[in-house]
């Protein structure tokens, strides 16, 4: 029986491919040198001559520069493709380095040892999710993909694609808009809503039908000015005036540059009064505390407009609406029961202060009343109606 024996051969061909190193090393650095001392014309006519491309000829001059000081009998036990790899990209400079700074003989382990030591640590996930994403030195938001049973959200935005042309992020835009503003206040359930949105919304909504009686509202706006027909007008008319003008000259208004922190006064028990610098969180939690609307007004008669409309935004909307039931409650208790005042009658075309505007829209006042509808009042620029018992006649046409 004859056995062939089989002898491995690749240990002998290792040098020739030793050789091939060297003799990439040493036509790479012809190169680099002929490209420097050549003219561009020269050079181009030398690379032409080779039959090679310009991206091929870069390769080579790119080995020829990183390692034209270094002996060519260092580098022989580097495998070739790494010497390309190593001298393509500028992320491994220091690998390049690292050799350039070694002593004797430079291998193969020690080449791939610089490469894994110099490659970046991952920077570790946030643990604080987050949809902003960095690109072109700017960020951008990207929502992850929304998976759900029932599919709401993606038939919803696909709707509104498909009936009202719009694009999703012009969707998700309006969407953010009608949050902020119902966390505001500016919006208010009218009717009850479908068992799935109250179920996607996981929020308690109170159907709130109108009513020719004023109802506490809870708009992102509050009036802090005393309510009309008070006891105490005739104990503060010039107070009242003040107010009542400040109104008419809402356009013209400028904020305190500095509405961070108002100087109020407050009145003890005692009749003392001190003076503070409360900011507009202090301001709510006193206004907490209020079991009167006089007590209210008392704190926030020295108060300026922006400052009013942040602590209005610091409180609850259940505390929100309570202090609107206590200037409701005022306003009638201190009404005369011998006097019967005339209250002007608002008209189509009367030009009127909305009371209660949202602080975004306070310097569209006054108003022009465009039409009346069951006490509601359409007024220019707005799409909403208002009530119309929110409104203050200024004029009449």
């Amino acid at each position: 029986m004859t056995t062939n024996t089989y002898t491995p051969v690749c240990l002998d061909i290792i040098d020739t491919l030793n050789g091939t190193t060297a003799t990439i090393l040493e036509f790479a650095k012809a190169l680099a040198t002929d490209q420097k001392y050549l003219s561009r014309a020269d050079f181009s006519k030398l690379v032409q001559s080779l039959g090679w491309s310009k991206d091929v000829v870069k390769k080579y001059i790119n080995i020829g520069i990183a390692f034209f000081d270094i002996e060519i009998s260092r580098l022989i036990n580097i495998e070739a493709t790494t010497l390309f790899k190593i001298t393509s990209n500028k992320r491994f400079a220091a690998v390049v380095d690292g050799i350039k700074s070694a002593f004797g003989l430079i291998t193969q382990q020690f080449v791939e040892h610089l490469i894994q030591s110099n490659k970046k640590v991952p920077v570790p996930n946030q643990s604080t999710p987050t949809i902003w994403r960095g690109e072109n030195a700017t960020r951008r938001c990207v929502i992850p993909p929304i998976k759900e049973d029932d599919q709401f959200t993606g038939t919803t935005i696909q709707r509104a694609m498909d009936d009202e042309k719009i694009t999703a992020q012009r969707f998700v835009r309006e969407a953010a808009a009608y949050r902020e503003a119902y966390k505001l206040g500016a919006f208010e359930l009218v009717g009850d809503l479908p068992p799935h949105l109250v179920e996607i919304l996981g929020i308690e909504y109170e159907t709130r039908a109108r009513s020719d009686e004023p109802t506490p509202s809870t708009t992102a706006s509050f009036d802090w000015e005393a309510p009309s027909n008070t006891s105490n007008i005739e104990e503060s008319p010039t107070i009242l005036e003040e107010s009542r003008n400040s109104q008419t000259v809402e356009k013209n208004e400028h904020p305190n540059p500095s509405p961070a922190y108002s100087v109020i006064e407050i009145k003890s028990e005692e009749k003392l009064s001190y003076k503070r610098e409360l900011s507009a969180n202090d301001i709510a939690e006193l206004l907490k505390e209020c079991a009167t609307w006089s007590e209210i007004e008392e704190i926030t008669s020295s108060l300026d407009k922006q400052t009013r409309t942040e602590s209005w935004l610091q409180l609850s909307r259940e505390e929100q609406t309570r202090v609107l039931e206590l200037k409701r409650i005022a306003s009638i208790e201190h009404i005369p029961s011998n006097i019967v005042e005339e209250t002007p009658i608002i008209k189509v075309g009367d030009t009127v202060i909305w009371n209660n505007c949202w602080p975004h829209l306070s310097s569209w006042n006054p108003f022009q009343v465009e039409n009346i509808e069951d006490d509601y009042a359409k007024l220019n620029n707005l799409k909403t109606p208002v009530p119309v018992e929110e409104l203050s006649l200024v004029s009449c046409h």
